[in-house]
């Protein structure tokens, strides 16, 4: 997806623009419990496809992401762009993702690729001339296509979002580039003339637009140019099967025989990833038999299977859904969540050998039931195992090392039914019911929690807190919980929250924030620990807000703020705004060192030389998952460290976290030449220090940038971004996208 045409902006005083999620689903908190019945004797489909699991520009190079980690989502589609193509979408630095160069990672892992033509054009929307230009370009990519991966195509897509972006008659109806439907037509023949069993995609519209589609469907069927497989793309998951029913409806009103469908851009940007709100998608693909493919939309940067993986290629929250999602064979199986669709969604299926269920679930708080019916008790005993997983959402790039069981043990099966209680569901993260055989000799142990750790780090979402003045609860994908807190910028803005912890001690205190501020200085919130005062929290300059579009630096960041005492039981931690403003994702505590003799209030600061000041480190953490206990940290992106055993690392890493800021801060602030290239080098060597100490295995990426470009970037994206109307919005965006080529030459 490279144009925002449907996104609203919120301007705020002091918080820049905050994109809302007008597409997605925002799950509802339900305390109450709730039920999901799965029916294992009627399948809505009898061969698992795995419809849903496919992305726009997944694929930067043939060998990013890595195949195994593509592999395991069992993708059944990908959309990129035509051999040669030129495209720069949402302010990436060039162009890359071609046909030619990922067709051969794609039949690795058992995919095929739309071929998305328009992508010849470098800007967006794109700077087509003329139709014999067009079809010049048509003709060369086809050919190359056809020519080096044949195999790999799935059908080509002739124009993407011809509604939005067609400057010309039966397009947005402004423009000189003459009339759409001839175009169609004419790109049509030429496509098949050059590769007569190639299937074409279209319209590829921007959304479902029943009077559109109504103009399009009867002047292809009219001049025999009707394509292959039917497209559009979806945001927003509930109304989906009514979108597909109407189409059904109307072909057979056109006297069109039905074709398949194909969702090849899907989730919006502040809900993708979020596995539950993605569960939401696969339910009502799975559901629709018509839906043939489904690929997760492009909003941030190429190359991470559409933030399923973190800026450093590892898994998080999101990708341990799909990789459940693509474990799944066999016969997918009727649930009771598709006929309500509400909040709670899920999918199931059954092997083909009758011997496992699983169900994957997600979207709301609370507690839910799933019960298992038409089980084959032959197959599985007199009692069930049964294993039920959590897959967290700490944010797009918080890396999850695998999910975290939660409950296991043995349950009786009744009838060919089984009960299973998935209990303290988060709306945000992703749930999976395993049952598996039990046997027959032994009793039923029941379901047995996962027994917690004190050493388990303690996180607060920012956004439960009681939130004062003008802070507001915000969606985000790139949030821990899918939220955060923002507009915190008026004087009285503060956040209260309750942190219960199991034991006194003191604590390691982690906070994620963002700082878009445009005056790119620090933000500090005072913070107040039961009642008494405590050092104020700095929150460097971020280079974004947290709903950044494209978010290509990562703009929620962390910081190390220090030891703080916590007593056993009920804290609070209040963050009231001091200067400027920052938004609050999450505060997170990790144990350190205990203290059973205590029995004072918590809330004193240990001073020591790295907690001094507090330090800022990347936007990633890691999260480390295991039947018993889940570990994060986030002192730098997709890292690991785990307290207190490895205490003098983490102080090292704060310490080198805290050199790269140093070195970016003096870096930026630099006038002479000369000063800037010595503290560059200071800062990148300061950077190395920390990704060596925190990623020895992973390839450290250079973000020099010439001066002159980065400024003419700046501005073109602020253009961008406050654009209130669409002509403004094309002009600033392609201006955005010269800064970009500029900078990359």
């Amino acid at each position: 997806m490279k144009a925002k045409h449907f996104v609203t902006f919120i301007t705020t005083a002091a918080l820049g623009l905050l994109a809302v999620n007008v597409g997605g689903r925002v799950a509802a908190d339900d305390n109450g419990n709730q039920a999901i019945t799965v029916d294992t004797n009627t399948a809505i489909r009898n061969q698992t496809e795995h419809v849903a699991s496919g992305g726009l520009y997944a694929m930067s190079h043939g060998n990013t992401p890595n195949e195994n980690l593509l592999s395991s989502l069992k993708p059944k589609t990908f959309t990129q762009p035509g051999p040669g193509a030129q495209q720069i979408p949402n302010g990436e630095p060039t162009a890359a993702g071609d046909f030619t160069s990922t067709a051969p990672l794609a039949t690795k892992v058992g995919a095929k690729v739309i071929i998305r033509l328009a992508d010849i054009y470098s800007q967006w929307p794109y700077n087509y001339t003329n139709e014999q230009d067009w079809l010049k370009r048509v003709d060369t990519m086809v050919t190359s296509a056809k020519k080096s991966n044949p195999d790999a195509i799935y059908g080509y897509e002739l124009w993407n979002e011809p509604n939005g972006t067609w400057q010309g008659q039966n397009g947005i109806g402004k423009g000189s580039w003459g009339d759409f439907d001839k175009v169609w037509q004419d790109t049509y023949k030429e496509v098949k003339k050059l590769d007569p069993n190639a299937k074409i995609v279209g319209p590829s519209l921007n959304s479902w637009q029943p009077k559109w589609m109504t103009h399009f469907l009867t002047m292809a069927k009219n001049s025999n140019t009707l394509p292959d497989v039917i497209s559009w793309h979806q945001w927003g998951a509930a109304a989906f099967p009514q979108q597909a029913a109407a189409l059904k409806s109307l072909e057979a009103s056109l006297g069109i025989s039905p074709r398949k469908i194909s969702i090849n851009e899907y989730g919006s940007e502040q809900e993708l990833a979020v596995p539950g709100q993605m569960i939401h998608y696969v339910q009502n693909f799975e559901n629709v038999p018509e839906l043939d493919s489904a690929d997760l939309a492009f909003w941030f940067d190429y190359g991470r299977m559409d933030n399923l993986l973190t800026d450093q290629q590892k898994p998080n929250g999101g990708y341990w859904l799909y990789k459940w999602y693509g474990d799944m064979s066999g016969q997918m199986d009727k649930t009771s969540t598709f006929s309500t669709n509400g909040n709670l969604a899920s999918v199931a299926n059954t092997t083909s050998d009758k011997t496992q269920t699983s169900v994957i679930l997600g979207g709301t708080s609370g507690s839910t039931t799933v019960s298992v019916n038409g089980l084959d008790q032959a197959k599985l005993g007199k009692v069930a195992h049964v294993e039920v997983k959590e897959s967290p959402w700490y944010g797009v790039d918080t890396a999850v090392d695998s999910p975290k069981t939660v409950e296991s043990g043995t349950v009786d099966v009744s009838n060919g039914s089984v009960q299973v209680p998935v209990k303290n569901m988060k709306a945000a993260n992703g749930y999976q019911v395993v049952v598996t055989p039990g046997g027959n000799d032994t009793a039923a142990t029941g379901l047995s929690d996962a027994k917690t750790q004190a050493t388990d780090p303690i996180r607060v979402e920012a956004e439960d807190g009681a939130l004062t003045g003008t802070a507001k609860k915000v969606q985000g994908s790139y949030a821990s919980g899918n939220y955060f807190v923002g507009t915190f910028d008026s004087n009285d803005s503060s956040d209260t929250m309750k942190v219960t912890a199991p034991e006194s001690g003191t604590y390691q205190l982690e906070l994620g924030y963002a700082n878009g501020g445009t005056n790119k200085q620090d933000a500090t919130d005072k913070v107040t620990l039961n009642g008494q005062q405590l050092k104020d929290a700095v929150f460097p300059y971020s280079t974004g807000w947290t709903t950044a579009v494209p978010n290509v630096d990562g703009t929620r960041k962390t910081i190390q703020y220090g030891t703080v005492s916590l007593k056993q039981g009920d804290n609070t931690l209040k963050l009231a705004k001091g200067n400027n403003a920052a938004e609050l994702d999450y505060a997170q505590f990790t144990l350190q060192q205990t203290n059973p003799n205590d029995h004072n209030n918590g809330g004193a600061v240990v001073p020591d030389n790295s907690t001094a000041a507090s330090s800022s480190s990347s936007s990633s953490s890691s999260v480390s998952s295991s039947s018993s206990s889940q570990a994060v940290s986030s002192s730098s992106s997709s890292t690991k460290v785990t307290a207190p055993k490895k205490s003098a690392h983490a102080v090292a890493v704060a310490n080198a976290s805290s050199a790269v800021e140093k070195y970016r801060l003096a870096y930026n602030k630099a006038q002479k030449t000369t000063t800037k290239a010595k503290y560059y080098k200071a800062y990148k060597r300061a950077q190395a220090k920390l990704a060596n100490l925190k990623h020895p295995k992973t390839i450290k990426k250079a973000k020099a940038k010439v001066a002159k470009a980065k400024a003419s970037y700046k501005k073109a994206k602020k253009a961008a971004t406050k654009a209130k109307y669409l002509k403004e919005y094309k002009a600033a965006k392609i201006a955005l996208n010269k800064a970009y080529i500029k900078y990359s030459k």
